[in-house]
């Protein structure tokens, strides 16, 4: 409500900008809430709005949300180009604040299409962006990143030194990003899970105060990173052998997913759980969830598709405006002409 106030006062002031970021910003929040649709639609419309009124600054940001929708459903080589040309734009501009940012989801992308190289080496040049910034909250979300990807890649020491770093940069300066920083550093140690060093139950301690804080804070958490907390739980315990605590959890990372429509999380959740009624010997439940994640896996490539063709259908009717504009401007000027002839 108040975001569509600002737009409507700076409509009324005939300042562009900022009608341009109200924009955005309404996007943002469609994409807070869950509405990756409605977020992909506002977002297109602010970088149109952007683009005809030269605001540089919002046509980057649209963008970039635009590649973040994009990625969360599946499209990664939409979310590839799209991210570039955020970065790119992003960069012709005097703004220094979000470099790091886009940076870091650019390399999100790469890793999600299984090109780690490119990943660290984004990773790594969102850090330098972060610093030289002063993003030291962006910096936390980079060097745990960066630890997540040694330590898939083997380098189990490293990957975990550099998530306890990402934990205490985010306990001084990026409390809001805390509960995920503990999450994946939960996760890398359970990943080495060397009983000489308690792996197991440092990551135990790490996820139990991430959903303390997720309980405690008065910072608003969102319900899907709830349901990561739950998830990562869920596979510790089940690695535990403590199935039953492990299939509660699990479940209940499973439900939230369901209620906000996180299909990413309900598809692991659902592939978790099908691993461990597999695991006791639970056949029916097994092959009821192995069912149950091919319907998840075919709604989320229905929701990739259903992006690709709104993604489409703006571009098309954003040209078919731009031609009309341009008969009209050429009508114009004939009969100007016409009026100066006679």
């Amino acid at each position: 409500m108040f975001v569509q106030s600002a737009r409507l006062l700076a409509r009324e002031s005939g300042d562009v900008a900022y009608e341009a970021e109200s924009l955005y910003r309404l996007a943002s929040l469609a994409h807070y809430d869950g509405q990756p649709g409605d977020a992909l639609a506002l977002a297109a419309e602010a970088l149109e709005f952007a683009d005809e009124r030269g605001v540089v600054l919002v046509q980057a940001w649209s963008l970039h949300l635009m590649a973040v929708v994009h990625s969360d459903s599946g499209n990664h080589a939409e979310a590839l180009a799209l991210c570039l040309r955020a970065l790119t734009l992003y960069r012709s501009t005097d703004h220094v604040l979000d470099e790091g940012n886009i940076l870091n989801t650019l390399a999100t992308i790469h890793h999600e299409l299984g090109d780690v190289d490119r990943a660290i080496l984004n990773y790594d040049a969102a850090r330098k962006a972060n610093a030289r910034d002063g993003r030291s909250d962006f910096e936390a979300i980079a060097l745990s990143n960066i630890g997540s990807l040694r330590v898939e890649r083997g380098d189990l020491d490293e990957g975990i030194e550099l998530g306890r770093r990402a934990v205490d940069v985010g306990r001084r300066h990026a409390p809001g990003f805390l509960p995920r920083l503990l999450t994946s550093f939960a996760e890398s140690l359970a990943r080495r899970a060397d009983p000489e060093r308690d792996d197991t139950e440092a990551a135990r301690e790490a996820l139990g105060e991430a959903r303390r804080l997720l309980d405690d804070s008065a910072i608003a958490f969102d319900d899907a990173l709830r349901a990561e907390v739950e998830l990562a739980t869920g596979r510790l315990e089940t690695q535990s052998g403590r199935i039953d605590v492990a299939e509660e959890h699990l479940r209940e990372a499973l439900g939230l997913a369901q209620v906000i429509g996180a299909r990413q999380i309900e598809l692991t959740s659902i592939a978790a759980l099908a691993t461990l009624t597999k695991q006791v010997g639970r056949l029916a439940e097994a092959v009821a969830f192995l069912e149950a994640r091919c319907d998840v896996a075919e709604r989320l490539a229905k929701d990739g598709l259903d992006n690709r063709v709104r993604t489409m259908q703006i571009a098309h009717d954003a040209e078919n405006s731009r031609q009309r504009t341009e008969i009209v401007r050429l009508r114009l000027a004939v009969a100007q002409a016409r009026h100066e002839v006679e």
